[in-house]
């Protein structure tokens, strides 16, 4: 299973994109839909080739705001392929920088570039330059070498394309995780009636599997549960694997006793510690 995570300027078109790709509307909050600008983490999935073989990919879909830089920080940990969008219309901006200096932080190996809302541009020379531009702020990052797709999310201009290249980009990726330690970044907490308490995340090394007990760090021991149910996609599953974007229904745990950053994990998988050395 891979991952793509979206990264850009508010206002370029990401959510857009997303939904031109997936059908899938990733602003699912009152105050995202009133405000139409993406404020938390929004998730959506496509098929796509990969290699020999067709694959349910998940897609990360990240706040453009610099107000909301936490929450991008949470939804772009773990990504197999990047999706860096900018706008044709007003070309590299602020937080495309940021996002990209994040990004390359992270060192995520792989990545698609794309200038989205080319039907508002008519000048040639205007793309031109914003294409150049967008060249230049990419070099010696680990978006260098990415290609650069021009697409139209109201006209669907480019979007076969794009997936072709994120086709590509995935077959070259390796799935994340290769550890056989189950752990899951927790980027989403939340309760549902008849349920209870639900986290979801990109699980990273091993598997889950209803029935699992499982216990979230840093509390350790102290937090400790079993797995009521799991999700994939929106898809229940008896058993979820490295690199899948996962919703976990667990029992014995209250969500107010968990918070976005914490770690769902097999027991004894994750030890908390208050010192890290660094070479």
């Amino acid at each position: 299973m891979h991952v793509i995570g979206t990264a850009g300027h508010v206002d370029h078109g990401k959510s857009t994109l997303v939904k031109a790709l997936t059908g899938i509307d990733t602003d699912r909050l009152a105050e995202e839909k009133e405000r139409e600008m993406t404020i938390d983490l929004g998730f959506a999935w496509l098929e796509l080739e990969v290699g020999s073989h067709t694959e349910e990919v998940g897609i990360v879909d990240v706040p453009g705001h610099r107000d909301f830089i936490e929450n991008m920080l949470a939804g772009i940990g773990g990504i197999d392929v990047a999706l860096l969008v900018v706008a044709a219309d007003e070309g590299v901006m602020p937080q495309t920088r940021e996002h990209l200096a994040i990004l390359d932080l992270l060192e995520v190996p792989l990545g698609v570039i794309a200038l989205t809302k080319v039907d508002l541009v008519q000048d040639e020379e205007w793309l031109d330059l914003v294409t150049l531009d967008l060249l230049e702020t990419v070099a010696g990052t680990c978006l260098e070498d990415a290609p650069v797709v021009s697409v139209s999310a109201k006209t669907g201009a480019g979007i076969e394309e794009l997936r072709r290249q994120l086709s590509s980009q995935l077959s070259a990726a390796q799935p994340g995780g290769a550890s056989t330690r189950p752990r899951l970044p927790i980027d989403r907490v939340f309760t549902l009636p008849g349920f209870g308490t639900v986290v979801t995340g990109t699980l990273l090394g091993g598997s889950f599997r209803v029935g699992d007990t499982v216990e979230v760090q840093p509390a350790g021991s102290r937090l400790q549960g079993r797995i009521r149910g799991l999700q994939s996609h929106k898809t229940q599953r008896e058993v979820v694997h490295s690199g899948s974007r996962v919703a976990v229904n667990i029992s014995g745990i209250s969500a107010e006793d968990i918070e976005r950053g914490n770690v769902l994990a097999a027991p004894e998988v994750v030890r908390g510690s208050i010192l890290h050395d660094v070479a």
